[in-house]
């Protein structure tokens, strides 16, 4: 599912499709089920032993795994 300003629409595509297509320096894919606009993150919080959770602007909560937190780190200084 793909959310989005306007609402919501089933993809048709893999997420590594999205993930090769969307723009790296705006989307980050967060969990092997959640790519996320970086601008949406209000911030990352730690949720048990090693494990996060990002909180989005909109105050929803997505999980993080440890490779997207790896590289919410080291690409985009979070």
């Amino acid at each position: 599912m793909i959310h989005h300003v306007n609402g919501k629409a089933l993809k048709q595509q893999t997420m590594k499709f999205f993930e090769d297509k969307l723009p790296k320096s705006d989307f980050a894919r967060i969990h092997r089920s959640y790519i996320v606009r970086v601008e949406e993150i209000k911030r990352i919080e730690p949720y048990g032993k090693d494990k996060y959770i990002a909180i989005l602007q909109s105050g929803d909560k997505l999980p993080v795994s440890r490779t997207g937190y790896q590289k919410l780190r080291e690409d985009l200084n979070f």
